[in-house]
């Protein structure tokens, strides 16, 4: 892994500084992250708890404290709330469009006059939105889960990797002010 140091070379670093904080409220957490990436964060330097690859590696924590500093937990890019919402309106809106599209090409091609074509194409795009309406339901289920788990485990952990003092310094800040818990910086392995 090449990380940046604190002093700015591209050098692999032996460790990587990181900013972490836990949160109990997840609209907090999107706020801190938002908040991060307009102070200029990427989001490749924002991580949580990958949950459901702890499950399968056998790492089970009761409390977040047990994996704030431990470098070897499996971690995901955070999404924010917004983010899914995103999909899921693609899932929604992606599906009616598809199935609306495939049907007035058959009615289309089968001859069959405007009227049949709006009746074919409406009863085709309800039935298609409505098993993309399954797959935002799957999708938003799965999200909210995976977070409400992590809080019922004391809180979600968020890492942010940091390359310079003043992002540490911004970091730091940010996530006191959106009130997250056990703020504090460490360094860590690079793996």
């Amino acid at each position: 892994m090449v990380a940046l140091e604190m002093s700015g070379s591209t050098a692999p670093a032996a460790h990587v500084r990181e900013a972490v904080a836990v949160f109990d409220d997840p609209d907090r957490l999107d706020g801190a992250v938002a908040e991060l990436q307009q102070c200029g964060f990427n989001r490749a330097d924002l991580s949580i708890a990958d949950g459901e690859r702890c499950r399968r590696l056998g790492i089970a924590y009761t409390d977040a404290r047990e994996i704030e500093d431990d470098p070897k937990v499996p971690r995901t890019v955070f999404i924010s709330k917004a983010s899914v919402g995103d999909a899921e309106g693609v899932l929604i809106g992606g599906a009616v469009y598809l199935g609306a599209v495939i049907a007035a090409g058959f009615a289309a091609a089968s001859g069959v006059g405007i009227a049949g074509t709006i009746a074919v194409v409406t009863l085709a795009a309800a039935l298609t939105g409505a098993v993309g309406l399954y797959l935002r339901g799957s999708v938003h289920r799965r999200y909210v889960g995976a977070i409400h788990d992590q809080v019922r485990h004391g809180g979600i952990v968020l890492w942010v990797n940091l390359h310079s003092p003043e992002q540490e310094q911004c970091a730091v800040g940010i996530l006191n002010r959106c009130a997250a818990k056990r703020v504090h910086v460490h360094e860590v392995p690079a793996l």
